[in-house]
């Protein structure tokens, strides 16, 4: 008997841990809903120039239009190059206030901190609901049942391009080649968490040659609205 107890509590146990980690509700996107060879470049952890104005500068050379997900606080910090990203028609999107592990907080918590930074891009005059994504992609219970309760969906990607571990660009570039196929969502860094300053120049070079690569294997680039349809 003893052996069957301990048998369903380790279940029940792991069943939690699934939900908890894994919520069973709710939308988590992880590729565009296309076959066909386009692609959505998104940056995380921006605005912070003079890396994301360099990347809006290579982003208009090629005619290539991306999606940022910015967080609030560097949004109070350079307002000026959100809205030389919504000037340019990139989309945006919502990375929270502070960059915290919004898996582990309380719903109220979660709830603060992407309703700081919708209230941002209103001031913006961003007037709809941007696309969210959680800090780190902790789309974990707290995050994806305020969510839900927004109607909104989480956009995770298939493809990192591992540039907060390195600044060569040669190794983020082929990192990111290696791993496309149509629909992908590539993630990059623009900028970096809790409002630090951080050196993004190999990011930079390697964007143009992402760009490069992939548009000479056929693909196009889009914005996740292009595309999306959650």
């Amino acid at each position: 008997m003893k052996s069957i107890i301990t048998a369903l509590t380790g279940f029940a146990a792991t069943a939690l841990l699934w939900v908890y980690f894994r919520p069973p509700f709710g939308k988590n996107v992880v590729r565009l809903n296309t076959d066909e060879r386009v692609v959505a470049l998104t940056f995380d952890d921006g605005p912070n120039p003079p890396y994301t104005d360099r990347l809006l500068d290579i982003l208009a050379v090629h005619n290539v239009k991306a999606t940022f997900f910015m967080i609030g606080n560097r949004i109070e910090r350079h307002p000026e190059t959100a809205r030389r990203i919504i000037a340019e028609k990139h989309q945006v999107g919502n990375h929270s206030y502070s960059h915290p592990l919004l898996g582990f907080c309380p719903p109220n918590i979660v709830r603060r901190e992407i309703e700081k930074t919708d209230m941002l891009f209103q001031e913006l005059g961003i007037t709809e609901k941007t696309v969210f994504r959680a800090p780190l992609l902790t789309r974990f219970l707290p995050v994806a049942y305020v969510l839900a309760q927004q109607d909104r969906p989480h956009i995770s990607c298939n493809v990192w391009g591992w540039d907060w571990m390195t600044q060569h660009p040669g190794k983020i570039n082929r990192t990111v080649l290696r791993k496309v196929k149509p629909g992908s969502i590539i993630v990059l860094h623009d900028g970096k968490a809790e409002n630090k300053d951080a050196n993004r120049w190999g990011t930079v070079e390697a964007t143009d040659q992402i760009i490069t690569g992939l548009k000479q294997e056929g693909y196009r680039f889009v914005r996740l609205s292009d595309v999306g349809n959650w």
